[in-house]
């Protein structure tokens, strides 16, 4: 199986479409004494907090960074609620994405490029195939004129380990595990490739697609996404 970076088109974009939008819930980001302040960019549109009570409403009202001790508390009672493959992270988003849309969307959007948005007809491909761990969340976007949905992107796949330059080290005090920077022309690390035919690259905002994925989606006409080809090592 071949696999496929996601990103947005390097081109002219044939569609207007554009949104402005955030997640319901984001943990706070940890200002270490140790390591500095820092946060990733995972979301996780399928986690609903809405039954978290006071928990909820904090993470949607907190300003962050914060302390370690704090948001070890708030990850120790977001964490039985997701699944073994839904790492939590300081600035995790959960929820769905709530905001504004305007102009016309092409089947696929990946503008930022860690969020993929698909329409309803895209969203209805996948599903007769049936693409596996693909969960595509309804987006709450007033004015796009049509739903669109966040395809969740888990982080369980890895770059190959000569794909990699650390750029910050671990911390034992606060859980970081430490930053890298990608190389242009990365490599998955084949051991780590998932079944699943969405997934996010461990430790980056990087979304990768399987060819079933990008075949299914290129039927439906032009977007502005690009698939760039991964190799697996």
């Amino acid at each position: 199986m071949r696999y496929y970076e996601v990103r947005a088109s390097q081109g002219p974009w044939r569609w207007s479409g554009s949104y402005d939008a955030e997640h319901r819930w984001v943990l706070p980001g940890v200002d270490c004494p140790r390591c500095g302040t820092w946060a990733g960019a995972g979301a996780y549109p399928t986690v609903d907090l809405s039954g978290t009570g006071a928990l909820a409403k904090e993470l949607e009202e907190t300003l962050w960074p914060t302390t370690v001790a704090e948001y070890r508390r708030m990850a120790a009672a977001i964490t039985p609620l997701v699944a073994v493959d839904q790492e939590v992270t300081p600035g995790c988003a959960f929820g769905p994405l709530r905001g504004t849309a305007s102009g016309d969307f092409g089947p696929l959007t990946a503008w930022p490029g860690w969020q993929l948005l698909v329409r309803e007809d895209a969203r209805a491909a996948f599903r007769e195939l049936p693409l596996q761990g693909v969960d595509a969340v309804p987006a709450q976007l007033q004015g796009s004129g049509g739903q669109l949905y966040e395809v969740e992107a888990r982080p369980i796949g890895r770059a190959h380990h000569a794909s990699v330059t650390p750029d910050s080290p671990s911390c034992d005090y606060c859980g970081h595990q430490g930053g890298f920077s990608l190389a242009t022309d990365w490599a998955l690390d084949a051991a780590t490739v998932p079944s699943s035919d969405v997934f996010r690259v461990w430790g980056t905002g990087v979304m990768v697609v399987s060819e079933r994925f990008a075949v299914s989606m290129d039927k439906l006409g032009p977007s502005d996404v690009e698939f760039r080809e991964v190799p697996q090592r």
